[in-house]
């Protein structure tokens, strides 16, 4: 592991970035921050109330002075009702809030489809709002936080899945090879796409339904990489010293030969994160993805077909945020894949 790591970043460090390069972890650290902390980015609770005690004292309602982190780690029904953006305004309490002080399920029908304000009042909605005044930028905001954790564990549970069968096929061969290559190529005969909608069109729509069944569709990729890999290694002179020493299939499987394709693995796994992120988008804008009311990307290009001649930014913005995070993990894929083959 740790002369892969140097071998990655040691070559980025011999050579000059370029600005593809720059962009790229640019977006992908934004990508993350933003999935991360979509809660301290998009909320309307306050992040902190710095003068309260004259609107304590005249309607005697105590008033946290960390809302935020209230409602997050103990959930504060009461703290949720206050309108604290209407308190604010009139200057009744002082507080600072989040980035975008509305939070992303908050319904606003006097603000029926606003355009996007980039400057102005104090409380605007920066990306405008959608049908049913919700706040777009907010949406967007957790909607990456959806993307990022339906991304991270579909991947995830397709790499789990493909390494084992690949490497089980790729060492063991002969009849086990034979039957797991088989199935392999049955499954590949399904459409992808076809078979995740006609999954989701049976279960109950959910975000963690949505993770397995991309999942368990997505390995079969992983694992005849995997075992191709495996059946070059398996015969490599330090493989062919453990086996004489005597140690057993599984551990010269998991610690000798698996570590060896840990490089090609990253690159196809960059390139599974973009796949995962347009088909939750894709789901989502079929009404079968991350469930309604719950934000998503796909969920805000699906709303915005109803208006699109007077809607722009609700087909624009999420539209930007799909494109740009499918190209910078395929040039991240790109960039590894040419550190792995030098």
């Amino acid at each position: 592991m740790r002369r892969l790591w140097r071998r990655i970043f040691n070559r980025e460090g011999r050579a000059p970035m370029s600005v593809g390069s720059r962009l790229t972890w640019l977006f992908l650290a934004g990508f993350i921050f933003t999935g991360v902390c979509a809660p301290f980015i998009a909320s309307s609770q306050p992040l902190v109330i710095y003068n309260k005690a004259d609107y304590e004292k005249k309607t005697g309602i105590k008033l946290k002075t960390f809302p935020l982190f209230s409602t997050l780690f103990k959930r504060d029904a009461q703290s949720e009702k206050i309108e604290y953006r209407k308190l604010a305004e009139r200057k009744e309490i002082g507080a600072v809030f989040t980035l975008i002080p509305y939070a992303p399920k908050e319904h606003e029908l006097e603000n029926y489809l606003k355009p996007p304000a980039f400057w102005g009042a104090r409380f605007t909605h920066i990306l405008g709002t959608d049908e049913s005044g919700r706040d777009v930028a907010s949406r967007l905001v957790w909607g990456t936080q959806n993307s990022l954790l339906v991304s991270l564990v579909a991947v995830g549970l397709a790499l789990v899945i493909g390494v084992l069968i690949g490497s089980i096929a790729g060492y063991f061969g002969g009849w086990v090879d034979i039957l797991i290559s088989r199935f392999i190529e049955i499954v590949i005969c399904f459409p992808k796409l076809i078979l995740i909608i006609a999954v989701m069109a049976l279960k109950k729509p959910s975000l963690l339904n949505l993770m397995i069944v991309i999942g368990l569709t997505s390995w079969t990729g992983i694992a005849r990489l995997v075992r191709g890999e495996v059946m070059k290694v398996r015969n490599f002179d330090y493989v062919l010293s453990a086996r004489a020493m005597g140690a057993t299939n599984w551990r010269i499987l998991f610690i000798h030969i698996l570590p060896a394709t840990i490089g090609p693995l990253s690159v196809t796994a960059a390139f599974d994160v973009a796949e995962a992120v347009l088909t939750e988008s894709a789901l989502s804008f079929l009404g079968i993805g991350v469930p309604i009311p719950e934000p998503s990307w796909g969920d805000v290009l699906k709303t915005a077909q109803d208006f699109p001649d007077i809607a722009w930014w609700m087909t624009l913005f999420p539209g930007m945020l799909i494109f740009m995070t499918v190209i910078t993990f395929n040039n991240l894929g790109d960039r590894l894949r040419e550190r792995f083959t030098r």
